[in-house]
């Protein structure tokens, strides 16, 4: 009877459960097929895309769901309280003036980045305006040649954040279009079936050689013209194998090590066989066309350490020396036609000449100099060639050179009389120790009076 009774029990209890949990396998076949494509539509790429069935319940990474209600009168819940996670950044495309980067956040997130110069970040920010899950930003206006610190901050729709510790990047640096001077004191002398040429370097701190061509024509007008005959970083060259009694014209391009070629010194000589050279007529003035003949020294610009230097009275201009010397004239103010704009300096009974060349924008000629490094007044003659060779325009004028007076700051009154204030501060201090010393004494004498 006992035995039944717990059967007939156990048959019971199991009749209930399976009840119970029959709900759990009433699923139809077509129910699982329905399930099992779900899962298989979530292909987690980032992007919530409902047209293949993914949704915040089967693809939380795609579709990431609401943030869950905090519990009724604010007391636990399942409220998201982690902060998103910023990972993979990027920093690409860097220029002169702009960066992109971009970075991703495990969950979808509102991000802001801040730069700035410093770790202050005072330079700027930006701000998404959607939650995302990958992000990307462009940064412009910055400064070339510039370190930038930024930092990445992010928010969950629970109002969680993170932020990145400081990163930073540089932004490139300009090309160097800038040419240096020309050789200084470029010299020719003549010999038999030969001719040495001498000249000094320009001081420029990435000057790296000195390319010398050479014509039986005219002066090569640049780098690629005539016959090369030195390319290196000496100060002397002896031209050897040539004809007698046949000028040769030579042009000299100091050029740096970013490739930029100086507007060329010129010099020329006749090689000869005997004891006297032979001489060299100056060549004619033809009639210039009326756009060269109205062309003065006024027309050319001057510039020194950044500044327009101005014409003084009797066609002077004054300079500082150890400081290059860039002479400008306006592209528009000359015809394509022209070859050659020389500019020639007199230097005791010397003439050393350079050529005006049109810059890569051709918005000017133009020609850097090293001034003479003795001061005074050295005569300046500018001449103007037609593609025949032949002068067309002589322009006079003269240079000024004067030595910079260092000025002298005055000497502030504490560094004046600082040994007289040394020495005061030593005495106060002493009389301070004498006064101390004579308390103590004081003190120790009063004590043994009382003891007394």
């Amino acid at each position: 009877m006992t035995f039944k009774f717990w059967n007939l029990s156990l048959i019971i209890i199991l009749a209930v459960l399976f009840i119970q949990i029959s709900p759990v396998f009433a699923v139809s076949a077509s129910d699982q097929i329905n399930v099992v494509q779900q899962v298989l539509n979530c292909n987690n790429n980032g992007i919530c895309e409902p047209a293949l069935g993914e949704s915040s319940t089967n693809c939380p990474l795609d579709c990431p769901g609401p943030p869950p209600l905090p519990a009724p009168g604010g007391g636990g819940g399942s409220r998201d309280t982690i902060p998103p996670t910023i990972y993979n950044l990027f920093i690409g495309k860097i220029t002169l003036n702009s960066a992109e980067m971009s970075w991703k956040t495990n969950e979808t997130a509102l991000c802001q980045i801040f730069w700035g110069k410093t770790q202050e970040y005072k330079e700027g920010s930006t701000s998404e305006t959607n939650f995302y899950l990958e992000h990307s930003t462009e940064l412009i206006g910055l400064s070339s040649e510039t370190i930038y610190h930024f930092k990445i901050v992010c928010r969950d729709p629970s109002k969680n954040e993170s932020e990145t510790t400081d990163q930073k990047f540089f932004t490139l640096t300009p090309p160097n279009l800038i040419p240096p001077a020309n050789i200084q004191n470029f010299e020719a002398t003549p010999g038999d079936s030969q001719i040495r040429l001498v000249w000094q370097n320009p001081p420029d701190i990435d000057f790296k050689g000195v390319k010398i061509v050479r014509s039986e024509n005219f002066y090569p007008q640049s780098p690629w013209e005539g016959t090369p005959v030195y390319n290196d970083k000496g100060t002397s060259f002896l031209d050897t194998g040539l004809k007698n009694n046949v000028t040769y014209y030579y042009t000299a391009f100091a050029y740096d090590k970013a490739g930029n070629y100086s507007s060329g010194a010129v010099v020329s000589a006749t090689p000869f066989k005997g004891a006297i050279p032979p001489t060299i007529s100056p060549s004619p003035v033809v009639s210039p066309p009326p756009e060269i003949e109205k062309i003065k020294l006024e027309d050319f610009d001057f510039y020194q350490e950044g500044k327009k230097l101005f014409l003084a009275e009797e066609s002077k201009i004054k300079f500082k020396t150890e400081e290059p010397l860039t002479i400008s004239l306006d592209y528009g103010k000359v015809p394509e036609v022209l070859k050659t704009i020389m500019i020639t300096l007199e230097k005791q009974g010397k003439f050393f000449s350079f050529l005006l060349r049109i810059n890569p924008e051709k918005t000017a000629y133009l020609a850097t100099i090293m001034p003479p490094e003795e001061i005074g007044d050295y005569p300046l003659t500018i001449n103007v060639f037609d593609y025949k060779n032949q002068t067309l325009k002589k322009i006079t004028g003269q240079l000024e050179v004067f030595k910079a007076q260092s000025q002298i700051k005055p000497i502030p009154w504490y560094q004046k009389y600082r040994t007289y204030i040394y020495i005061l501060l030593v005495l106060i201090l002493l009389l301070l120790i004498a006064y101390y010393l004579k308390r103590k004494l004081e003190e120790k004498n009063q004590k043994e009076k009382i003891r007394k």
